[in-house]
């Protein structure tokens, strides 16, 4: 096809008219919280939200830190190139390593409640060199992850619109950077709300209109009719149906993304400012639910959008009829738009755009606050001026936020002209980075980790990945190009070894070269310190009440159990029997899991956007009667009615030894 299903009005439209309403608002929204609520952006605020966000507002973030642009091409690539099992299995590799960082984000609340950033950590426990090591890795993990958001959104907007490939990655970014360098991280946070509670608006419509109302399908009988006639006429090229989980490269792709996803969830920066910003009581209910919400985004995307594609092909209204999507259409995410726009002509198009657009800013927005953080609080105040004060550390942030965005636009530009897929780029970069992810959690679980284990296990895991890598595509492939190197095969082998191996070879070199005192998690109870400007509130939640230690641990064990319940249950023992029995679904079963998925995405819908706006009512009817009656301000924070949290932490560190003594006793 030469034309494009939408103009590049659409394109420019979205670009540059929509994230500059974007960025209005998100700027007015700061300017209301300061006025109303006291919420002066100060460097605690900007990079930490003073540590107080609540479970509902996690839970969007998450949602929306999940949803990329990838979630939302990749899934429905994958529901239209293996069917039924590809929109689930997507969601549920996600899911499974959102749950996987709930354990992390728990364990960051519990021994480190004031640090400012992960990177902070690993500064506070390990010498300079390690510190620089695990610099590079999670500087390099925000920087593939940022690029990879701007280039799915950039080829998405290319092939649906026609826009400018080098406009699209550096008009995104503009006002994204502008809102994010004025309110910080919680603009970020109420940015994640509005464009989930959009993005899930736009997912029900879409499948209600596919499943009820649609004149072309109507309903999950006639959507499975014209599946059987589609697989008749444009079988599949591994000879198994788009009605069941028998698929060997379906399995091998999603484990292959499920472990290089995380490298770019544990060794994210982003995600850590998530986790370090919530409240302790918050951080298990907020990824727990969270995930299961994001989860039924990819599942329904994957259905609706995927597998309606591969059910159009037989109807003269689609885009391509009669012929299937070329490779270059289906890997531009193009399956979902096309099949929006033949359902809902030129505003389902425009809606699965919108949906596009507002995956890349919100992700994007998490990710320039995660850069600026590290770098101000890590490189700025870690080594270039230790006496930095608030005003230094907020301007800092401010400059890197801007230098960051134009970085990763231009890297995203070169990745265009190379030629990389996002799904090439997500292979990559996990083997390249996963040994962030093993550094991560041997650091918060294991007092014997070593300086040197983190120093040279790393690095010697990551070039380990890259050889099995390479080696894998060479004896699969025949010879080693850009297009062997990303088949299934080679990609879980890079992936596995580099993310096993780490766990290998830092244990091993930690052992070998022993740190001359074992280190003391209490340490990092009174390790952290905030700058000059930060307030009494902010004081106050930089520690942890006993009371919250203890639910903290509670939630770790809660968080442990349903990490096992998803992995085997919903990612082994559910895919492989449907896989293991080579059932292909009949029409009965077809429809129930169809309602299964519509059920579980209202459900999801009603909790990320009700919850977040019953707790945040408080501050609303302040605000409302400051706007409309000009009485409503909310008083500050009087520290002499707050705990006694002494600046040595000793609260902390009675609860910790409370719990100590408890183990010891039972």
């Amino acid at each position: 096809m030469t034309e494009t299903i939408l103009g590049q009005s659409y394109g420019y439209g979205f670009v540059v008219g929509l994230g500059a309403a974007f960025a209005i608002i998100m700027c007015g929204i700061t300017y209301v919280l300061a006025k109303f609520l006291n919420q002066i952006q100060n460097s605690e605020r900007f990079t930490t939200a003073s540590r107080n966000v609540g479970s509902g507002l996690i839970s969007s973030a998450v949602v929306s830190s999940w949803v990329w642009p990838a979630t939302i091409l990749t899934s429905s690539l994958w529901g239209y190139t293996y069917g039924i099992s590809g929109g689930y299995l997507y969601g549920v590799s996600g899911t499974f390593q959102i749950m996987g960082f709930a354990l992390i984000a728990i364990e960051i609340k519990r021994i480190a409640p004031s640090c400012h950033t992960i990177g902070e950590i690993i500064k506070v426990r390990y010498d300079t060199p390690t510190h620089f090591v695990y610099m590079f890795y999670v500087c390099a993990t925000n920087l593939m992850v940022a690029s990879c958001l701007l280039l799915g959104a950039s080829q998405g907007f290319n092939a649906a619109t026609g826009m400018n490939v080098i406009a699209a990655n550096f008009l995104i970014p503009l006002s994204v950077a502008v809102y994010t360098m004025f309110g910080g991280i919680k603009a970020t946070f109420l940015s994640d709300w509005i464009h989930t509670v959009i993005i899930y608006l736009i997912v029900l419509v879409m499948c209600f209109k596919v499943l009820t109302s649609s004149e072309i399908i109507g309903s999950p009988g006639k959507l499975y009719d014209m599946i059987l006639e589609s697989e008749a006429k444009f079988p599949s090229t591994t000879g198994t149906s788009f009605l069941s989980f028998k698929n060997k490269e379906m399995f091998m792709t999603t484990w292959s993304v499920c472990l290089g996803g995380f490298s770019s969830v544990f060794g994210d920066p982003s995600y850590g400012q998530k986790a370090i910003a919530a409240k302790p009581n918050s951080v298990l209910a907020g990824y727990v639910l969270g995930g299961l919400c994001w989860l039924t985004v990819p599942w329904a995307l994957g259905t609706i959008g995927g597998l309606v594609a591969r059910a159009l092909l037989v109807s003269d209204k689609f885009y391509t009829y009669p012929n299937e999507l070329t490779s270059h259409e289906a890997n531009a995410g193009l399956p979902l738009i096309y099949a929006m726009g033949t359902i809902m002509g030129t505003p389902g198009a425009a809606a699965a755009m919108l949906d596009l657009f507002l995956s890349v800013t919100s992700a994007l927005s998490a990710e320039l606050i995660a850069f600026s953080s590290i770098s101000t609080f890590d490189i700025y105040r870690g080594y270039i001026k230790t006496t930095a004060t608030g005003k230094d550390l907020i301007r800092v942030s401010h400059v890197m936020t801007m230098v960051f965005s134009l970085v990763v636009a231009c890297v995203s530009v070169i990745f265009n002209y190379v030629g990389v897929t996002v799904g090439w780029l997500i292979g990559f970069y996990g083997i390249l980075l996963s040994p962030a992810a093993s550094t991560l959690v041997l650091t918060l679980y294991w007092r014997k980790t070593s300086s040197f284990g983190i120093t040279y296990g790393s690095p010697l895991s990551t070039i380990c990945g890259i050889v099995c890598w390479i080696a894998t595509a060479k004896a699969t492939g025949g010879k080693v190009t850009k297009d062997t190197l990303m088949t299934s095969e080679p990609s879980i082998v890079g992936n596995f070894v580099s993310l096993g191996s780490s766990f290998i070879f830092i244990p091993a070199l930690s052992l070998l070269k022993p740190e001359l005192v074992l280190f003391d998690f209490k340490y990092f109870a009174t390790a952290f310190t905030a700058a000059d400007d930060a307030d009494e509130e902010e004081k106050e939640f930089m520690n942890t009440s006993p009371q919250e230690q203890r639910e903290l641990k509670r939630a770790s064990k809660i968080a442990l159990i349903l990490n096992a319940i998803l992995l085997f249950g919903g990612y082994l023992i559910v895919p492989l029997a449907f896989y293991g029995t080579d059932y292909k679904f009949s029409k009965k079963y077809f429809t129930q899991w169809v309602i299964i998925m519509t059920i579980c995405l209202i459900m999801a819908s009603i909790y990320i956007i009700v919850v977040p706006l019953y707790q945040g009512m408080d501050s609303m009817k302040v605000i409302f009667k400051g706007i409309f009656f000009g009485n409503g301000k909310a008083e500050v924070l009087d520290a002499s009615a707050q705990p006694d949290v002494s600046s040595d932490g000793e609260i902390v560190n009675e609860a910790i030894q409370m719990d100590d003594d408890k183990e010891k006793l039972g």
